[in-house]
């Protein structure tokens, strides 16, 4: 049976997916199990066992190319998707269905629109149902090439604090990053911040970067024990994330990529559906406002969840 999978979004929906490529692999007959992507979250599926072929476009609004060559790219890729008869299509969007009526296949599966009580890694799930897999999702994969397992130091007095997000209502003001990381210095000095964003401006077509954000926090936060951690690739951003015991961030591929490492989250999120996105397979901690904007989120209420969901761990070790 050979099964193609074509889901064209963000970092966060491929981590999501996993799961279910993982799920098919291991209980179904596959002989072939294919997936297409565009090249800006290729990477968090590159070189990963399961996957057979990896077929990577790119966007034209990411930049980094041109109108033909998309067309070119496009044309291409569907030439080499039709050497394969594919049992399944999965396709997750309207292109990606569109893209299907080219292709040879026996049955396309969409998944459910209306979802909205369970998490987009049980949504990616229940296609796999329809095909006969069974049990309960695993956790999210990563490649192993992208990180050392080896270097997981996983410091519990360690924080991480990730400040960069896409969606307007997801980005936590840089002042109130500021009273937030001060005041917990404040309870614990012996606690060490490390501020992880994105780098470049912020009219980045690819993904705007908020450089300008971290110098305000480096020039109010002078002396107090941070690091600093630029992240222009998932690889420095992993390397990061794994000196870290605990993380404060918003909604977003990072905050993806940190679950699928195995830490506890303070998950921000604004106007974004945290039943459906929040993390998955770690501790957590939801923090959603009325407004659904990250920005009337109290400071001292972030304060209080994060020290709750460390202290209620480190309590689940202790009983071990």
């Amino acid at each position: 049976m050979n099964i193609l999978i074509i889901r064209r979004d963000n970092i966060g929906d491929l981590l999501c997916t996993t799961p279910l490529m993982v799920g098919i692999k291991e209980q179904l007959k596959v002989d072939r199990l294919d997936v297409v992507t565009n090249a800006y979250v290729a990477p968090v599926l590159k070189g990963n066992h399961f996957i057979d072929t990896l077929y990577v476009y790119h966007k034209l609004k990411h930049g980094h190319t041109s109108f033909f060559k998309v067309i070119y790219e496009r044309l291409k890729l569907i030439f080499n998707l039709r050497r394969h008869h594919y049992d399944y299509i999965l396709a997750f969007d309207a292109r990606a269905l569109s893209l299907t009526r080219f292709l040879r296949k026996t049955k396309v599966l969409k998944p459910i629109i209306d979802w909205t009580n369970q998490t987009e890694v049980e949504r990616a799930w229940e296609l796999g149902q329809r095909m006969g897999l069974k049990g309960l999702p695993g956790p999210l994969t990563l490649p192993l090439h992208l990180y050392d397992s080896s270097s997981d130091i996983k410091n519990s007095q360690t924080l991480g604090i990730h400040i960069s997000a896409r969606r307007i209502k997801q980005q936590y003001p840089i002042t109130a990053w500021a009273i937030l990381i001060r005041t917990l210095h404040d309870i614990d000095p012996k606690l060490t911040f490390h501020i992880f964003w994105s780098p470049g401006d912020n009219q980045n077509p690819m993904h705007p970067g908020d450089d300008k954000k971290a110098d305000t926090l480096k020039n109010t936060l002078k002396n107090l024990p941070i690091q600093f951690i630029s992240t222009p690739t998932l690889e420095s951003l992993m390397e990061g994330l794994q000196r870290c015991g605990s993380m404060i961030m918003c909604d977003g591929g990072a905050m993806h990529i940190a679950a699928a490492l195995n830490r506890p989250i303070i998950a921000l999120f604004g106007d974004s559906n945290a039943k459906r996105w929040r993390p998955w397979g770690v501790p957590y901690t939801i923090m959603q406002s009325e407004t659904a904007d990250v920005k009337d989120i109290e400071p001292s209420k972030i304060i209080e969840a994060w020290l709750h969901l460390v202290n209620s761990i480190s309590t689940h070790k202790k009983s071990i």
